[in-house]
């Protein structure tokens, strides 16, 4: 074969070579970019309910579980001795409340608000014959009505102080309206019910000193609610 001939066929060769490799450039796509998965968004924390907060729950009637968001249920607050009402959270109001239970004067006091009613629990702190005693009121904040009430002690006799947690002894109070500016609660004595002003309480039999840190908790402990229930 002459040269001039291979020489074609050469070129011919290196343009198609030329061209099919341009072609190629051309045509190839652009990377493809990996696929960024989305983030996935976190799933809401179950909060697990203190055992105080069940507690208080229970005692309100309230639709608590350990999935509920209890913010949703009550709003907490708390009022201090000079009746200044401020909102807190949670684990400060509990804080409280355990305070409330030990003897020692507390100088703040928790409020769970019951949300979507007019009703609150105010815990009260006094001090019986075996040492600190204190309740739990649920109240009315527009008529100042109790419509629940429960006692607890730390180390009163069974057969005397203990009795404060009995329904017997808890009915007494409840539908009672109180008093934000004088005495509520009065015991029986032998006095004329018509020179008080006051409901007459009966005692707990054998009990004096507890009967009477009871109705001084009580006339004394919902009184310091005040700035809160006149809101």
């Amino acid at each position: 074969m002459p040269d001039f001939q291979k020489y074609k066929m050469k070129t011919r060769l290196l343009l198609v070579l030329l061209v099919f490799f341009g072609w190629a450039c051309k045509e190839k796509p652009d990377k493809v970019k990996p696929k960024v998965e989305e983030a996935k968004k976190p799933s809401k924390a179950i909060i697990k309910v203190s055992p105080t907060i069940k507690e208080l729950a229970k005692f309100a009637d309230l639709p608590l579980t350990d999935a509920t968001d209890i913010n949703e249920l009550i709003l907490f607050r708390e009022i201090d001795i000079n009746g200044v009402v401020t909102e807190i959270d949670d684990d400060r109001a509990v804080a409280l409340y355990k305070k409330m239970t030990k003897r020692g004067a507390a100088i703040s006091f928790p409020i769970f608000e019951i949300k979507n009613n007019d009703t609150a629990i105010i815990p009260l702190q006094g001090v019986g014959f075996g040492g600190a005693i204190w309740a739990k009121v649920l109240i009315d904040r527009n008529t100042l009505e109790i419509k629940k009430i429960a006692f607890e002690h730390k180390a009163e006799s069974d057969d005397y102080g203990g009795a404060m947690t009995q329904t017997s002894f808890e009915n007494q109070f409840i539908g009672k309206k109180i008093n934000l500016e004088e005495k509520t609660f009065w015991l029986q004595k032998a006095i004329e019910k018509s020179n008080d002003d006051g409901h007459l309480i009966d005692g707990i039999s054998g009990a004096t000193v507890t009967n009477e840190g009871i109705v001084e908790m009580l006339n004394v402990g919902l009184q310091r609610y005040r700035n809160y229930l006149q809101e």
